[in-house]
């Protein structure tokens, strides 16, 4: 396979399993002409895409590309060769891909989980940047970031678990990047002095080797959270305006916590109306320490501390 995208996300995948190469785009805003030049330039032989934007499947149509997969609602699907609808099915997104990869390609059956692990030299690197930190404990990822602020947890709710955990003598490593993750991780690194600071020093195969060598993470529906889930690593996350049968986090070692009982719930409101946040601020802490500790109990088989 080879990825295409936006630089800072296809770095993720250069030198994993079954990547062969990435090509770069330095923005989401190519142009649909130049992206039919690069497809005709590298003869793929098939191109498959899910972003909500036409744009790439009409530059695999302009460039003649023989199979075009996508999810492909009104009259995006006649720009594909194979396509499911989207907006219009009530099952998780990995499904719906899933299920268009299925019709390209019948003969690959039913596929296992494959947990996914970064290129060696980002999990050399994250070695490198624990020798530097002086960090050798077992550790928790603790992500705060999302992509709206109704999705994030307290600042309270991420401090009461940091305690617990160093309670057990488990680290706390915060990651993510941006102008509000650096916020949100200078608020929680007030409360917990002795986590790893990260946001903003990690590329995202770098965040992911430190996600794959965690005892667990804890986020949201948000971009780290669904790369500990698909490497198989504990993964807990709360949710509250956004629909976990859609978007949950894929993978074995998943568990989705939500505050039950609201009428708000699911609002998909990038902002919330309520000044009190319910979905995300009334999260119990003993439910979310229990939750966690249940997800690492498993773990915890060779004389180890107990939860």
């Amino acid at each position: 396979m080879v990825f295409w995208g936006p630089a800072r996300t296809v770095e993720l995948f250069e030198g994993s399993a079954n990547v062969v190469a990435i090509v770069a785009e330095p923005s989401r805003k190519y142009g649909v002409w130049e992206a039919a030049r690069m497809l005709r330039e590298h003869r793929p032989s098939a191109v498959i895409g899910f972003p909500k934007s036409a744009r790439p499947h009409v530059a695999g149509l302009l460039a003649r590309v023989p199979l075009r997969l996508g999810c492909g609602d009104g009259g995006v699907s006649l720009l594909l060769t194979h396509s499911v609808p989207f907006y219009s099915r009530d099952d998780h997104f990995v499904e719906r891909y899933a299920s268009t990869v299925t019709r390209a390609f019948p003969e690959l059956g039913p596929v296992g989980f494959t947990p996914f692990r970064p290129r060696e030299q980002a999990f050399e690197a994250r070695m490198a940047q624990a020798k530097e930190a002086g960090f050798e404990e077992d550790y928790v990822v603790l992500a705060p970031g999302a992509n709206s602020w109704s999705k994030r947890l307290s600042v309270p709710l991420f401090a009461d678990l940091g305690r617990r955990l160093e309670s057990m003598d488990l680290r706390v490593v915060i990651l993510g990047a941006g102008a509000e993750d650096h916020r949100l991780a200078g608020e929680l690194t007030s409360e917990l002095p002795r986590a790893l600071n990260l946001v903003d020093r990690c590329s995202l195969s770098l965040s992911a080797a430190w996600v794959c060598e965690a005892r667990a993470l804890v986020g949201m529906d948000s971009g780290l959270a669904h790369i500990a889930g698909g490497a198989g690593v504990p993964t807990l996350a709360v949710f509250g305006p956004t629909r976990p049968r859609h978007s949950r986090p894929w993978g074995p070692k998943v568990e989705v916590l939500r505050k039950e009982n609201l009428s708000c719930l699911e609002c998909m409101e990038f902002i919330c109306p309520l000044p009190d946040h319910p979905c995300m601020n009334q999260v119990d802490s003993e439910v979310l320490w229990r939750t966690l500790a249940e997800q690492m109990a498993p773990l915890e088989t060779n004389g180890n501390a107990s939860f």
